[in-house]
């Protein structure tokens, strides 16, 4: 009680005292709160992506409008902290997050240069800046003190390496790189471990004001902001003064080798790289801020010798304005794209950013008709239904098939004709195939495969048929297909029925090393092996004495080639027990949704003999150079010998106007060989037509083209 009414009698006589004391306290408590109140949520910074070869080279870095790569302290050169601390703080490693001293010597600098070349604020109040938007950037004092004091309580939590460390991958360079790995490689591309001292002072410098002193736009301002860095790092103690003289002396100018600023920042590749970066989209569920921001590690299976050898070959091959386009698809046995061009404009920068004929489909689901590419398919359903290779049918040109299956949409009877309309006798099954008589693989659709069988083999090597496409034209390719399929189809033989799901991103990373998604290769046995090794028997046979004699390598290959009517397409499927490859060829539509004709390229009719098989043959080349020879595995023959009816032209047919279906050029195929069916009953092949062996690197001579009849097609035109 005494204590009460001395403390009301203290009160009664000093108010004043006793409500400053009450108001010292109050202070004291909220100081102490504030101070050890929890800071603010520090804005995580965008980092850029890095998409990887197959031997972890950078094939690309994707971002957005921040381009950075958060590294290390130790990997950021010692100069350009020495020359960040001199020309922003001085006082860094004093201070606890606020210098008065920096504040009055940047008043005096700014005031005696007549412009701002120092800043009051410290790195750590910058530092505070940059990553707590809460913060903001007002001009005001109420923003200011908010800054200066969690910049002090930054100071608590942080050290001083630590502060220097986020800073220098967080603030902007210019030319939309963030930080100082973005901006070493994007102004000298060197990594940021390894800047001269002249470039260090130079970036160190250009911090206040990046848009200003760009050395492409101001090269005297530049190279005098330069100097006025290393001036400050030497009066301040920094640096001495025969390496500031280094430092002057060094051509900024022949350093600088500015990088593109695009969200995609690719040498080469490019259409692989647009391709990952919809696949992650689309199959790994990341979305653009993830990809261009998330600093992940984007591993693929590029293999960049293979990707160079196919760029090369396209190059070589097409190099005028108005060639047509052009596709090519290279895949390993496991399904690994190993190569990818999906468009003539390989060098260039908005490559990426075009149609991809090598994987994208068009607007109505499919990719490009693949012509006679697709007749393997056909001898393969042929093959696993039991056929033998011997079985003979009539090669007679045109002919009329008017079973239910075969009919036209209309109800007409489906009208075939070989290239050029040429008849022939009968045919052994291998001899149509190097032909490739049209009017045998029509009989053998009509009369053992059905368009139902087809579909499920083309299945079985990875091409889904829509339903609405079937019919016996599919033999002749009539129904769309993209390169990466074919490539996907034709390992599926070359791996002796074993179909490899296709792979382009085997793993990805975030920035901690943390795996946030896995893929293997996954393969499953879908075709019957021996069925697989026949259609590997007759399409070596094909490259070395059919229509694919122009992609012989000097090692085995197999292949096929295909083209659509009125030279629409033209296509050339080939591969190596290693190795595949696809090449597709063809312009882009008309405005109107019409495809432009290849009649007239170089003067020349392109066929999938032609220009394809040399661009297939060149890549092969050098993507196979110093890797093993390998041979197919020999077929068992035999089978049920089909003789099927002999299906006899109607002879007003020829050189009337009924349309008639044709596609593919046999250039340079053989004629019949006449073998008897009773020898490959016997389980002996028929032997190859004369020409090289599989081993021989020169091309036969082709044999002399007959007179090119061109027949309306239907009902693909």
């Amino acid at each position: 009680m005494n204590l009460k009414n001395g403390l009301l009698r203290i009160v009664a006589k000093w108010p004043w005292m006793a409500a400053g004391f009450v108001v010292a306290v109050i202070g004291i408590a909220g100081v102490t709160r504030l101070m050890t109140a929890p800071l603010p949520e520090m804005q995580k910074p965008a980092e850029s992506s890095k998409m990887l070869a197959a031997d972890e080279q950078v094939i690309a870095t994707l971002h957005g409008e921040e381009n950075r790569t958060i590294v290390p302290l130790e990997e950021i050169s010692p100069q350009l902290q020495v020359a960040l601390v001199s020309t922003e703080d001085r006082e860094f490693y004093e201070h606890r997050g606020m210098s008065l001293k920096a504040i009055i010597r940047a008043a005096r600098a700014n005031l005696k240069g007549g412009e701002i070349q120092q800043g009051g604020s410290t790195i750590t109040q910058q530092l505070v800046r940059n990553t707590m938007p809460d913060i903001g950037k007002d001009r005001t004092y109420i923003r200011k003190m908010k800054e200066i004091f969690w910049a002090i309580r930054l100071e608590q939590e942080m050290s001083k390496p630590e502060i220097m460390e986020r800073y220098l991958n967080t603030v902007y360079f210019g030319r939309g790189a963030y930080g100082a790995e973005a901006a070493a490689r994007t102004y000298f591309k060197v990594s940021a471990a390894e800047l001269t001292t002249g470039q260090a002072a130079y970036l160190a410098g250009m911090i206040r004001s990046p848009e200003r002193y760009q050395i492409d736009r101001n090269l005297e301002g530049s190279v005098a902001l330069r100097d006025r860095v290393l001036t400050g790092m030497e009066t301040g103690g920094y640096l001495g003064a025969e390496a500031a003289a280094a430092g002057r002396s060094e051509d900024l100018q022949a350093q600088f080798k500015p990088g593109m600023t695009i969200e995609v920042d690719s040498p080469r590749a490019g259409y692989f790289v647009e391709y990952v970066r919809r696949i992650l989209i689309r199959d790994f569920g990341l979305n653009d801020e993830q990809i261009l921001a998330g600093g992940l590690q984007i591993h693929t299976t590029l293999d960049l010798k293979a990707q160079d050898a196919a760029e090369a070959a396209v190059r070589s091959t097409l190099d005028r304005p108005d060639d047509p386009e052009v596709a090519l698809v290279a895949m390993d046995p496991q399904g690994r794209v190993r190569a990818m061009v999906g468009g003539r404009e390989v060098d260039s920068i908005d490559r990426s950013r075009g149609f991809n004929f090598a994987a994208d489909v068009n607007a109505t689901g499919g990719g490009r008709q693949a012509g006679s590419a697709f007749k393997p398919i056909a001898l393969a359903a042929f093959l696993d239904d039991g056929k033998s290779l011997s079985s003979r049918f009539s090669g007679a040109s045109p002919i009329e098939l008017n079973s239910p299956q075969c009919k036209n949409a209309d109800g007409k009877p489906w009208k075939v004709g070989n290239y050029g309309n040429a008849s022939y006798g009968a045919m052994d099954v291998t001899s149509a195939t190097l032909s490739s008589v049209n009017t045998i693989y029509a009989q053998i659709m009509d009369d053992v495969v059905t368009p139902n069988k087809f579909m499920e083999i083309a299945g079985k090597t990875g091409i889904s048929i829509p339903q609405y496409d079937a019919g016996c034209a599919l033999a002749l390719g009539t129904t769309d297909v993209t390169p990466m399929e074919m490539a996907r189809a034709y390992t599926t033989f070359a791996q002796r029925g074993d179909r490899p799901e296709t792979l382009v991103v085997t793993k990805i990373t975030r920035p901690n090393g943390e795996v946030l998604a896995e893929r293997k290769p996954r393969i499953e046995h879908t075709l019957e092996t021996n069925v697989a090794d026949s259609v590997n028997y007759v399409l070596e046979r094909n490259v070395r004495s059919g229509t694919g004699t122009g992609a012989r390598i000097g090692r085995p290959a197999a292949g096929k080639t295909g083209t659509t009517q009125n030279f629409a397409n033209a296509w050339f499927a080939g591969y190596t027990p290693e190795l595949t490859a696809v090449v597709w060829m063809g312009f882009a539509p008309n405005p109107d949704g019409t495809i432009p004709e290849m009649k007239q390229v170089r003067g020349k009719q392109v066929t999938g003999g032609s220009f394809p098989a040399t661009i297939w043959k060149r890549f092969m080349v050098e993507a196979l150079e110093g890797t093993k020879t390998s041979d197919f595995r020999r077929p068992k023959f035999g089978g049920e010998i089909v003789t099927p009816k002999m299906r006899v032209p109607e002879a007003t047919l020829a050189g009337t106007d009924e349309p008639v279906e044709v596609d593919e050029v046999a250039e340079g195929a053989p004629k019949p060989t006449g073998n008897s069916a009773s020898d490959m009953l016997a389980g002996n092949p028929p032997p190859p037509p004369p020409g090289p062996t599989s081993g021989s690197s020169e091309p036969e001579k082709p044999a002399k083209k007959t007179k090119q009849v061109f027949l309306p097609c239907f009902p693909f035109c």
